[in-house]
């Protein structure tokens, strides 16, 4: 073999290891953001407020509730808690956004107005028959409401069930359709929520989300 032919040979050579090497320009980086469904599971995390959850996108559970994804295809998952408090069936419908690093409580959610408490559609609560809620145990009938939040401060807040059960956010609210008001409690969590969600803890309903969770109690009425 000539000196010029060896050259060739190499060179090709060295062309081609390098072009093995190279990834295919049809492949991208899945992003971190909230539009990318997970696609591993995360062991759930022991002694926190929430510590049920599956960041999966699959479904999260308590002594006496289970929550189950039901779209994980928008940037806030649709989700749906069924359980059961003081012997009634409850469920609520929310969408769970992130917190995504940014200010929640007086900024994102601000004091003073109602909030849809949750992404999307309004959340909506049922209750299978008739209850008292929060500590002036306000009755409700049976039936599927609308639940908004009014946080007056951090510490203050006011939950609102609506006659107005389908409705997009708070932009159609009016609370002429609001059928009770209570009082909600405040708590700050041992360990902050990335994604907001419900659960039920006793004889009370708890939204958890960002440093804090909020919370009232609901009973059965009396027959």
């Amino acid at each position: 073999m000539t000196r010029t032919a060896l050259f060739t040979c190499l060179f090709g050579s060295l062309l081609f290891a390098a072009g093995c090497n190279t990834p295919s320009s049809g492949t991208t980086t899945p992003a971190t953001g909230e539009d990318t469904p997970a696609t591993t599971t995360t062991a759930p995390t022991t002694g926190t407020d929430n510590d049920n959850m599956d960041s999966s996108g699959g479904t999260m559970s308590g002594e006496n509730y289970t929550v189950t994804t039901l779209d994980t295809t928008i940037k806030s998952p649709r989700k749906e808690l069924k359980g059961t408090v003081d012997g009634v069936d409850v469920t609520i419908n929310y969408g769970s956004p992130s917190v995504n690093a940014r200010t929640i409580y007086g900024d994102l959610v601000p004091y003073g107005k109602v909030w849809r408490t949750g992404a999307n559609e309004a959340t909506r609560i049922t209750f299978a028959q008739p209850v008292r809620v929060g500590s002036e145990g306000t009755e409700l009938a049976a039936g599927t409401y609308s639940l908004f939040t009014m946080p007056n401060d951090k510490n203050d807040w006011t939950i609102i069930f609506n006659k107005t059960a389908d409705q997009w956010g708070a932009y159609d609210y009016a609370d002429a359709d609001d059928v009770a008001r209570v009082k909600g409690t405040a708590t700050a969590l041992n360990s902050p929520a990335e994604k907001m969600d419900f659960a039920l803890e006793g004889n009370e309903v708890a939204l958890m989300w960002s440093d804090l969770k909020v919370s009232f109690p609901v009973s059965a009425a009396a027959k």
